[in-house]
């Protein structure tokens, strides 16, 4: 699923088994429409893996210069928005995990990855460059958690992801990880997360950041 439609995604498409969904995580009807899409796609199955990856990133740089437009931005993509996805798409997870009862908690049974940044981390903060970014990704960290702890409940794991400074159209040319390094550290997290890793937010080799 996605807002806009991109070249590289256009050629992955070719595959017979990829489908392309619209969604803007902004607005509640185009999830709901996603999802009647999706759950027509899947006839009648759940999903096994919903990664949130949608974010923005409005520029701010000390709080004081920050306006609540910023942060009411930010919020409404990094946080809010994905709350929509992940409260309408929940049934589908809790679905695939039922349909998987004697499989090991992770992405072979039913699995919630939300995608967020160690900037994020209040643990670790030490400047306030980008201010509204980092307050809605520790709110998405704190959106995480608590989420984790339903959807264990019905046996779905639920973490989040730190993918480093990304050469993406948000990370610009200059960031230090290539897209396909991004993938293959993602996909190492989506393999190997488990039951232990429930409710935190991972980096790559497994390696768990502070909230």
């Amino acid at each position: 699923c996605s807002r806009n439609m991109s070249k590289e995604l256009g050629e992955v498409l070719e595959y017979d088994n990829v489908h392309h969904v619209d969604l803007d995580i902004t607005s509640q009807e185009s999830v709901d429409g996603a999802f009647e899409k999706v759950q027509a796609l899947l006839g009648g199955q759940g999903i096994n893996l919903l990664v949130n990856n949608a974010a923005i990133l409005i520029t701010s740089d000390l709080p004081s210069s920050t306006s609540a437009d910023d942060l009411t931005k930010n919020f409404d993509v990094n946080v809010v928005g994905t709350h929509r996805v992940v409260t309408k798409f929940a049934p589908l997870l809790y679905q695939a995990a039922e349909e998987n009862p004697d499989v090991e908690i992770g992405c072979q049974r039913a699995l919630c990855l939300n995608v967020s940044s160690a900037v994020g981390s209040i643990t670790n903060t030490t400047s306030c460059f980008h201010t509204a970014y980092r307050v809605s990704k520790a709110a998405l960290n704190m959106l995480t958690r608590v989420a984790s702890i339903e959807f264990l409940e019905r046996g779905v794991l639920c973490c989040s992801v730190h993918p480093g400074w990304v050469q993406t159209e948000m990370g610009g040319p200059n960031a230090l990880i290539s897209t396909k390094t991004c993938v293959d550290d993602l996909m190492e997290v989506i393999h190997n997360a488990t039951k232990e890793h429930n409710g935190v937010m991972l980096r790559n080799k497994m390696e768990v950041l502070p909230f």
